[in-house]
């Protein structure tokens, strides 16, 4: 059943076994293992059940630190950010989940090795499974003319057209597998003085109804999540997480920016550079990163560089091109994305090149950066002193912070990766930008990380192994927030190998959610019909 939030009678209280906020990657995952068990879950999304340019925000943001520099940095409607996700993935590498004498916090308290059982399965849900053993990939990048003497392959994969959890959540709906709450947003978790959640409070259309389950889930993304555990452990009651020094602290993000040029002796295609097919509606998608034995002898993060096929040697307009980000057809264009078209040469053959895929042989390789952020605990989510919510609730203060030590990274990644690519043989010559170029212009790209981080104690982390929040008895937490670090890729395949994790080990582990008496299929008050396009 798929439900209007403001259909609800004021004062309302739903049942189920367990109940999810959010509906994005980490939600959808999650729930898609306890769907598949039989398991009555309900979804509480805070968007509606598709938004437009006109559609004001359902959740409101203080913004105090450095800005995002993107008009969509979150999916605030059914289906959450897999409605804006472009489909591009790929795994954390080795040297991400390992400790980092260089990288303050870093270390995950789970390996790699635990997580593969979970990533060969976001890859069938995501990409119909993981194609970068196929010998097109390895014809692919024989092609290309970038394999420097410190630098090494990622292969990224997309499917066409990506994943989309509305599509899978509707039809769970329309099934009755499951239940959403569109255009409901989670106010506060209420817990016992033994550490159980009892209920949550949730409000739409300015009224509030509460949602009583045995497990609670909290998948709201980086910024929304640490806003409610926050708000959970306010006021005179015992409170969530009130002791955890670390909820909020370390926001962490890929900032993103097209920075210096490669000028090839003979033209390449530039299909390769841009995603070559691999078979089964997928494409590689070519980046380069530090080999590791680099990272550590010249203690650096793990960023990722991707060569774009450029058309001359002028510099990347990079703040309108990223404004493009979350773009996902006509109905998000915006008068400034028409006017940087019709006046700017390089956005417009972008656009084109983008939308119709048409091949580009060029002498020019634009680099662009997907950069590892340093977990930083000044770079933080908290509570607004001042602003509240038509509920009386304190809305997230973000204050998201690139530090000197990012810079500092960041510039000696750069120098290493030009002087290598200086010494290739099929580079003709480079454009080296400058340092403030990437101040000036990185963006976030919509990666909202580590404001909940998963650690071996509350001493280091909001969410143990398990992501089940330290001192609650029924909570976890699956979305990017539980990162302790960024790595060096988009986090979407990672998440929702977390979801499978977790919902695996729900099943299998101490709540016993197949043992345990159903709680009712059930809302305790009359509600209106969904409209029928929702199910269409």
């Amino acid at each position: 059943m798929l439900i209007e939030g403001e259909a609800l009678a004021p004062g309302s209280c739903i049942q189920a076994r367990v109940c999810i906020v959010g509906s994005g990657m980490g939600a959808i995952s999650v729930a898609r293992v306890l769907v598949d068990a039989g398991i009555d879950i309900l979804l509480l999304e805070a968007g509606p059940v598709t938004t437009s340019r006109r559609t004001a925000p359902a959740i409101e943001v203080e913004f105090t630190g450095q800005p995002f520099r993107l008009p969509v940095s979150r999916g605030l409607e059914v289906g959450g950010g897999t409605a804006f996700w472009h489909g591009i993935c790929a795994e954390l590498d080795d040297i991400d989940f390992q400790q980092r004498d260089w990288i303050p916090h870093s270390g995950w308290p789970i390996s790699k090795e635990d997580m593969a059982p979970h990533y060969r399965e976001a890859w069938e849900q995501l990409c119909g499974g993981d194609r970068s053993a196929h010998p097109e990939v390895d014809a692919g990048l024989a092609r290309l003319p970038v394999a420097a003497d410190k630098l090494q392959s990622k292969v990224y994969q997309f499917h066409s057209p990506p994943f989309r959890g509305k599509e899978l959540l509707v039809n769970w709906c329309g099934q009755g597998k499951a239940r959403c709450i569109a255009s409901a947003t989670a106010l506060q978790l209420v817990a016992d003085e033994a550490g159980t959640v009892r209920h949550l409070i949730a409000g739409s259309g300015g009224r509030t109804f509460t949602v009583k389950a045995d497990v609670f889930i909290v998948a709201a993304g980086g910024l929304e999540t640490p806003r409610l555990l926050l708000n959970s452990g306010a006021g005179e009651m015992a409170g969530l997480c009130r002791d955890s020094w670390w909820l909020g602290r370390n926001l962490m993000d890929h900032p993103a920016a097209y920075v210096s040029q490669v000028v090839f002796r003979k033209r390449v295609d530039g299909h390769l550079f841009s995603g070559f097919d691999i078979g089964g509606a997928v494409k590689a998608l070519p980046g380069f990163v530090v080999q590791p034995g680099h990272q550590r002898t010249h203690r650096l993060a793990n960023h990722t560089v991707f060569i774009r096929p450029g058309i001359n040697g002028r510099k990347v307009p990079n703040l309108s091109l990223m404004s493009f980000l979350g773009v996902r057809g006509v109905r998000d264009l915006r008068a400034s994305h028409l006017k940087d078209m019709l006046t700017d040469s390089y956005i417009r053959w972008r656009v084109f090149h983008q939308r119709f895929h048409f091949n580009w042989r060029t002498h020019y390789g634009d680099l662009f950066f997907m950069t590892e952020q340093l977990p930083n605990p000044d770079s933080r989510v908290d509570l607004s002193e001042h602003k509240r919510d038509r509920y009386g609730y304190p809305v997230a203060r973000v204050n998201w912070q690139l530090g000197r030590e990012d810079v500092d990274s960041f510039e000696r990644s750069l120098h290493l990766i030009m002087d290598s690519l200086d010494r290739h043989p099929d580079v003709r010559s480079t454009r080296k930008d400058g340092i403030e170029d990437w101040v000036e212009s990185a963006s976030s790209a919509a990666h909202h990380l580590g404001t909940a981080r998963m650690a071996l104690s509350p001493a280091d982390g909001v969410v143990d192994r398990n992501l089940k929040v330290f001192g609650v008895n029924n909570l976890w937490v699956c979305d990017g927030s539980v990162f302790p670090t960024a790595g060096s890729a988009n986090p979407s395949l990672t998440i929702c190998a977390l979801g499978h994790r977790l919902g695996v080990h729900l099943l299998s582990g101490g709540t016993r959610l197949q043992d345990a008496p159903e709680a009712g299929r059930r809302f305790t008050t009359s509600v209106r019909p969904a409209p029928a396009e929702w199910s269409q």
